[in-house]
């Protein structure tokens, strides 16, 4: 599974780069992973090469998370995102999720 720098901002790339994410996840034995919009370092601006929540999902907003388990996914955005996630992200893959009217961690305990 190699990152590459094609455009993404395309929802047809969410069903296939889950797929990698989740033969990786079970080569590792693990049952899901989190995917921040976020650099090694935290920082507000995030090259290129770190992209990871718009290489898997084609979300390209400056604020956003992915949960990939083995059987289900989400992307959780705030109000600002409601529209652009809905056009960049395969909703059949990566469902939106209002980050604060159910955070990641409330939608992973309902799940795991």
């Amino acid at each position: 599974m190699f990152q590459t720098f094609d455009d993404l901002n395309d929802p047809s790339c969410g069903a296939p780069h889950a797929a990698l994410l989740r033969a990786e996840l079970k080569q590792l034995s693990l049952d899901g992973f989190l995917v921040p919009r976020a650099d090694a370092h935290q920082g507000e601006y995030v090259p290129p090469h770190d992209c990871r929540l718009q290489w898997l999902t084609g979300f390209s907003g400056s604020a956003g998370t992915a949960a990939v388990l083995m059987d289900d996914a989400a992307i959780f955005v705030d109000g600002r995102y409601t529209i652009q996630v809905r056009e960049q992200v395969d909703m059949d893959v990566f469902p939106a999720q209002h980050l604060i009217n159910e955070p990641v961690t409330d939608w992973l305990a309902a799940r795991l």
